[in-house]
């Protein structure tokens, strides 16, 4: 790839949410995500002209916003830590458009209880009404193409979540996936970031504008988890990098251990190389696959090596085995007693 092209994020990341180990929620956040990494500095200042000797830093923290184009109310759900009820539920009818016939209206809807209607001239007065009908014709109302606006309680199956003070927001693992263009080829691959224990704060927006889709904005706090390898400690986030672009890992040059095997032939007749990738000072050794490596003995008499990278003892001696991967080579040295 030439030097002068450059990789972009595109600006949709899609997102799931699970709690514990169910699927919660999915989305599409292509209006805003953004993730927020601070760190605390205490300054440690000394000496003549009381100059600056140290830094320290502390208490890091990662946030992030999800603002989603779509609605759904499992957004709401997740932010308030209320569960998501599905059944028969009073739901309410506004201004609805009430066309007369003599006097007489009808809804669309089974009311629950009174209704307020609008008349004509602006005031409110309150109907209670028969079998689904409003009886105006004590108003004058008796003329062809009158109506009136009417407001009322039904009831209809629908989908509910109550916010209340009680209940506080759900902690679950984050998983945001974007994909990753190049200005010259393309798409090109992606970047996934999971957040394992993400909490969100309780606070959430929801944009109602004339001019656009309703947006719903949720943010949150990364905890920090025990890593599964205890060199990396506790832990807020993974991200790790996709590229379609490229088969094989790119290493500077690479490591194959033991630098030196001992083979008894009456003891350990054979043993598997190991190989590891070093990337430069930004990246931690890789373990390479040792079927992308090519293994050579000078001395196939005394020591045999085969595809993955195991040798075995033939006779005594000593032999070098040299390691190739890409256009990377290292060698160790295999002494068969």
């Amino acid at each position: 790839m030439e030097n002068n092209t450059k990789n972009f994020l595109v600006s949709t990341a899609d997102f799931a949410f699970y709690v514990g180990d169910v699927l919660a929620c999915t989305g599409t956040t292509n209006l805003n995500t953004s993730l927020e990494v601070t760190t605390e500095e205490q300054e440690v200042n000394a000496g003549k002209g009381n100059k600056l000797v140290y830094a320290f830093k502390y208490g890091r923290k990662l946030s992030a916003t999800l603002e989603a184009a779509d609605w759904k109310l499992e957004y709401l759900a997740m932010a308030s830590g209320s569960k998501i009820t599905e059944g028969m539920t009073d739901v309410y009818k506004l201004g609805e458009h009430v066309a007369l016939a003599g006097g007489m209206g009808v809804l669309s809807a089974a009311p629950v209880g009174d209704v307020a209607v609008e008349l004509p001239n602006g005031s409110f007065i309150t109907i209670t009404p028969v079998d689904g009908k409003i009886d105006l014709t004590s108003y004058g109302l008796t003329n062809e193409g009158d109506y009136v606006k009417a407001t009322y309680r039904y009831n209809r199956t629908a989908k509910s979540i109550t916010i209340n003070s009680d209940t506080v927001p759900m902690c679950g693992r984050l998983i945001l996936d974007v994909d990753k263009h190049n200005n010259k080829l393309g798409k090109v691959g992606s970047v996934q970031i999971t957040i394992p224990s993400y909490q969100l704060n309780g606070n959430f927006n929801i944009e109602l504008t004339p001019d656009g889709a309703t947006s719903t904005s949720l943010e949150g706090k990364a905890l920090a988890v025990e890593n599964d390898s205890c060199s990396e400690g506790s832990v807020y986030a993974y991200i790790k990098e996709f590229d379609d672009t490229e088969s094989a890992i790119s290493v500077l040059e690479i490591a194959a251990t033991p630098a030196t095997m001992n083979l008894d032939m009456t003891d350990s007749t054979s043993a598997k190389i190991s190989v590891i990738g070093l990337k430069g000072s930004l990246y931690a050794p890789v373990e390479l696959d040792n079927t992308a490596c090519e293994f050579v003995s000078d001395t196939p008499s005394t020591a045999a090596v085969d595809g993955s990278g195991v040798v075995t003892a033939v006779a005594a001696g000593s032999a070098k085995i040299t390691v190739t991967y890409q256009d990377v080579t290292d060698e160790i040295t295999v002494v068969v007693a």
